[in-house]
């Protein structure tokens, strides 16, 4: 986003339709503007910076970290800081 406003702007209109949202701006928008009580939630997410701080070597460790400090609910790990089809098709599989 280029400002503030087009955050808002952008994360309120985005709002209508979804309800996860990580746009603060966006969620005072509606709530100001358009009187919505809570629009949008956000979940625990990795980055890729807390994905590569483990290393390639532990990589796996890194998504097991997630889901273990996050039993419950919904989690977004980002998984293409190295190769997204070996974690697709090797390493999320064979998570327990």
């Amino acid at each position: 986003m280029s400002s503030v406003e087009t955050a808002a702007v952008g994360g309120a209109a985005h709002l209508v339709n979804f309800m996860g949202t990580d746009t603060i701006a966006g969620i005072i928008m509606a709530c100001e503007y358009y009187g919505a009580e809570m629009p949008g939630f956000s979940i625990p997410a990795a980055e890729h910076s807390t994905i590569t701080s483990w290393t390639r070597e532990q990589e796996t460790a890194a998504y097991e970290n997630m889901l273990d400090t996050y039993p419950q609910g919904f989690v977004a790990v980002v998984s293409d800081s190295y190769d997204i089809f070996n974690a697709c098709r090797n390493i999320w599989g064979s998570i327990s």
